[in-house]
């Protein structure tokens, strides 16, 4: 059931005349913390009374009264619980507007231009590769070539009839293989099956909270509402989409969304040699495809910025230049951020982190 208007949410949070009395006396800001609190403790499956509860904070802005931190855990919780990116965009948006998420689209943070020249686009660093399909294939040939040896092995122990491969004999086949491969290819095919089985049997929750902790950190700071969810190539797109025109105040707004796209690759590198195992480079090239196919659509101008469609290919390398600066520059927040990650806090925690920490560093970032 939808929330009540502000109006009469201020009358009817609290029920009774000694609440009513206490309310009363408490001032303005935590009156109308306790009632938005009140209205968003009703919330469990997201924000269905959304515009209630909007019109609320934005009379909050109007009476320059700002949310509390509870308040604004509660808000990005609840619209990140809605699963849609406009009450998310509608819900951050109304927040930063009323001064409690200031580092929301910061416009301290500005990214570099365009490379004015061929010199300058020959600097940037290639994106690392991603070989996930291989490695996970190499992995899995291998499990099922030993799975057969060892099927073959139990059924000759029960049925003599049944040849099987010695196992003395296999294991020295992989050793000299392992061998082979070490000296004469640095070990290239046996670091490829590792990383294959590590994908497939093994999690590590401190490189994931590293990797998830870039991609909510330079998104929240670049203003895009999409922080909050794994990066994809299409959610985006869907972002744009639907709240194109009102993302619009942000300059450059597909270059920032190839910046968070491309945030997790340049952690997981620079912290691993390059290895990915989490971070997914692909996804900036796919999101630039899907957004020129539906320009029309998305009500954005793609080319922002100087570029044309056919320095793609160099426009997400410069993006992951630009991730890679942005992590070094905020790179105590971000480790802090991947601790409270690790512990399995909600969006809204992470939120506030980020505001705390940054709070008192306007104008030297």
């Amino acid at each position: 059931m939808p929330s009540p208007p502000p109006a009469l949410a201020l009358q009817g949070a609290f029920g009774g005349s000694a609440l009513e009395q206490v309310l009363e006396s408490l001032p303005a800001e935590e009156k109308y913390n306790a009632v938005l609190l009140s209205l968003l403790a009703k919330e469990k499956d997201g924000l269905q009374g959304a515009a209630y509860v909007l019109e609320l904070v934005s009379e909050m802005s109007a009476k320059q009264i700002t949310m509390s931190g509870a308040a604004v855990k509660a808000l990005v919780d609840a619209a990140v619980g809605a699963g849609g990116i406009e009450v998310l965009t509608d819900s951050l948006a109304g927040a930063r507007e009323n001064g409690a998420c200031r580092s929301f689209a910061t416009p301290q943070l500005r990214i570099s231009d365009r490379p004015s020249s061929n010199r300058d686009f020959e600097r940037l660093a290639k994106v690392p590769s991603d070989e996930r399909g291989v490695e996970v294939g190499a992995a899995a040939a291998l499990c099922l070539g030993l799975g057969a040896v060892l099927i073959l092995e139990l059924a000759h122990v029960l049925d003599g009839d049944v040849a099987a491969p010695p196992l003395p004999l296999v294991a020295v086949l992989l050793g000299g293989a392992w061998g082979a491969d070490r000296y004469a290819r640095s070990g290239e095919l046996f670091g490829l099956i590792g990383r294959g089985s590590t994908r497939l049997f093994s999690r590590d929750l401190i490189r994931e909270s590293a990797v998830e902790s870039a991609s909510f950190l330079l998104g929240y700071l670049l203003g895009l509402p999409c922080c909050a969810f794994a990066p994809t190539a299409f959610k985006p797109v869907e972002m744009l989409g639907r709240n194109g025109r009102k993302l619009g105040g942000a300059p450059r707004l597909v270059d920032r969304i190839l910046i968070w796209l491309l945030a997790p690759v340049a952690l997981e590198a620079s912290q691993y040699r390059g290895e990915l195992l989490q971070a997914d480079p692909t996804l900036a090239p796919q999101f630039l495809g899907a957004v020129r196919r539906r320009q029309a659509t998305a009500d954005v101008d793609v080319d922002q910025g100087g570029w044309s469609a056919s320095e793609d290919e160099v426009r997400v390398r410069w993006a992951y230049a630009e991730a890679r600066q942005l992590l070094q520059r905020y790179a105590s927040v971000r480790e802090a951020l991947q601790e409270r990650m690790a512990a399995g806090v909600s969006a809204g925690e992470c939120v506030l982190l980020i505001e705390e920490r940054l709070k008192n560093s306007w104008g030297a970032v």
